[in-house]
């Protein structure tokens, strides 16, 4: 994919990406944790 096509399909809708977890920003230690442990699955977020 071209980022034209990526920043597109992002706009449209028509892009979907999967969020497995998301952190307050305070516990961004235990959100690396769980990803070193391969506790997550999809896209980990932290949140401000």
């Amino acid at each position: 994919w071209r980022s034209s096509e990526v920043f597109g399909a992002a706009a449209n809708g028509s892009l979907k990406v999967r969020i497995g977890a998301t952190y307050p920003l305070a516990e961004a230690g235990r959100a690396h944790e769980d990803l070193e442990g391969r506790r997550t699955t999809g896209k980990v977020l932290l949140v401000p």
